[in-house]
């Protein structure tokens, strides 16, 4: 795969960075460890450029390592201006090392976005009380006190016995939380909330130890290494997403470099998801099946789209007036709404939208 990613970034135009599909940035440092620098990015380089080259004509850049600034503020204000630039020029950008705290540092480019959704998948809910040094840890409480009006998170692959239920229930914007259980259960479910999303943090923690002992977290429990793959993969497929950031690899633990090398196999599986998208636009019907759907004490039919093509669903939301917007959902929201219920997500968006633009 190497050869199809352009590495002599030196050399590269303006028009051959506005040509790019990807983005690829390391980050050898998190904040644990302040401003010194770590291998996790090059060691999953040297994997990922030995994987199969992608059946694509994407165009990818590896922009080599972000530079350690004096300050953890400084390091997020990095991520920011990186991410936003190439927000503006449509890139994608893959973060690859560091700690999930520089999320917080991604997210602010879309502080102005009044429909932004931020995904992660972890084990815990990286949020703490009281006053403290913010870590990936904490980050989380970071991000909801600086966007308190963020649109949606969603919180992928948790597992309850490290989670209470009564913080899930406080955190900020429309929630779409799939605990690690139900995930497996219904695997495809995380499919639509990918579709919704802008940015997704992963945190390689998340997978259990004895696939991933690269960690500074060591679970009994968690998602296997093919289940961590998929996500990526349903993600790449994302026609929204616009940051993919895989955190929290700790070369001091990884026993035989294997967390660095299903590190490389998580980004292989969203590149891949990332060149098999398939542009829809469920506001054109064409290649896609209308259904309103009559529900009782609401004035007019929910409206879902589902794609011919790929089969999968949208709602509609009423925002203002004639204007509307459309969410990427399951089948299991049409099959609520058929049975003369209201399906609560669909609720919530209603609710949300309204409130952001009162």
């Amino acid at each position: 795969m190497g050869e199809r990613i352009e590495k002599t970034t030196a050399g590269l135009s303006v028009e051959d960075i506005r040509s790019l599909d990807i983005a690829i940035i390391g980050a050898p440092f998190d904040s644990k460890a302040e401003t010194s620098v770590n291998e996790a990015p090059d060691k999953i380089r040297k994997a990922l450029y030995q994987l199969s080259k992608l059946n694509s004509s994407k165009k990818i850049a590896d922009f080599g390592n972000l530079k350690a600034a004096s300050s953890l503020k400084g390091n997020y204000q990095a991520m920011r201006d990186i991410v936003d630039y190439f927000k503006e020029l449509n890139i994608v950008t893959v973060v690859i090392g560091g700690s999930q705290d520089l999320t917080v540092g991604a997210s602010e480019a879309f502080r102005s976005d009044l429909y932004f959704s931020l995904t992660v998948v972890d084990a815990f809910l990286d949020i703490k009380k009281g006053k403290e040094a913010l870590n990936s840890k904490n980050f989380l409480s970071q991000i909801f006190s600086r966007q308190p009006n963020i649109f949606q998170f969603n919180l992928i692959g948790f597992q309850s016995h490290y989670v209470a239920f009564e913080y899930l229930s406080k955190v900020k914007g429309i929630n779409h939380h799939l605990r690690l259980g139900q995930l497996r259960e219904n695997f495809s479910s995380a499919e639509p909330v990918f579709r919704n999303t802008d940015i997704l943090s992963f945190d390689i923690g998340s997978i259990i130890h004895s696939e991933a002992p690269g960690t500074d977290h060591f679970s009994p429990n968690g998602l296997r290494s093919e289940e961590a793959c998929q996500l990526a993969k349903y993600a790449g497929m994302s026609t929204r997403i616009k940051f993919f950031g895989l955190f929290g690899l700790s070369t001091e633990n990884d026993r035989n470099d294997i967390t660095a090398k299903l590190s490389a196999q998580i980004i292989w599986y969203f590149l891949e998801g990332f060149s098999n998208q398939v542009q829809e636009n469920p506001e054109i019907n064409e290649d896609f099946k209308v259904y309103q759907v009559e529900v009782k004490n609401i004035d007019h039919p929910i409206v879902f789209v589902k794609s011919l093509i790929t089969d999968r669903w949208w709602v509609q939301v009423p925002i203002t007036g004639n204007e509307s917007k459309y969410f990427a959902c399951s089948e299991k929201e049409y099959e609520i709404a058929s049975n003369n219920e209201i399906p609560e997500l669909w609720l919530k968006y209603i609710q949300k939208s309204d409130e952001i633009l009162k």
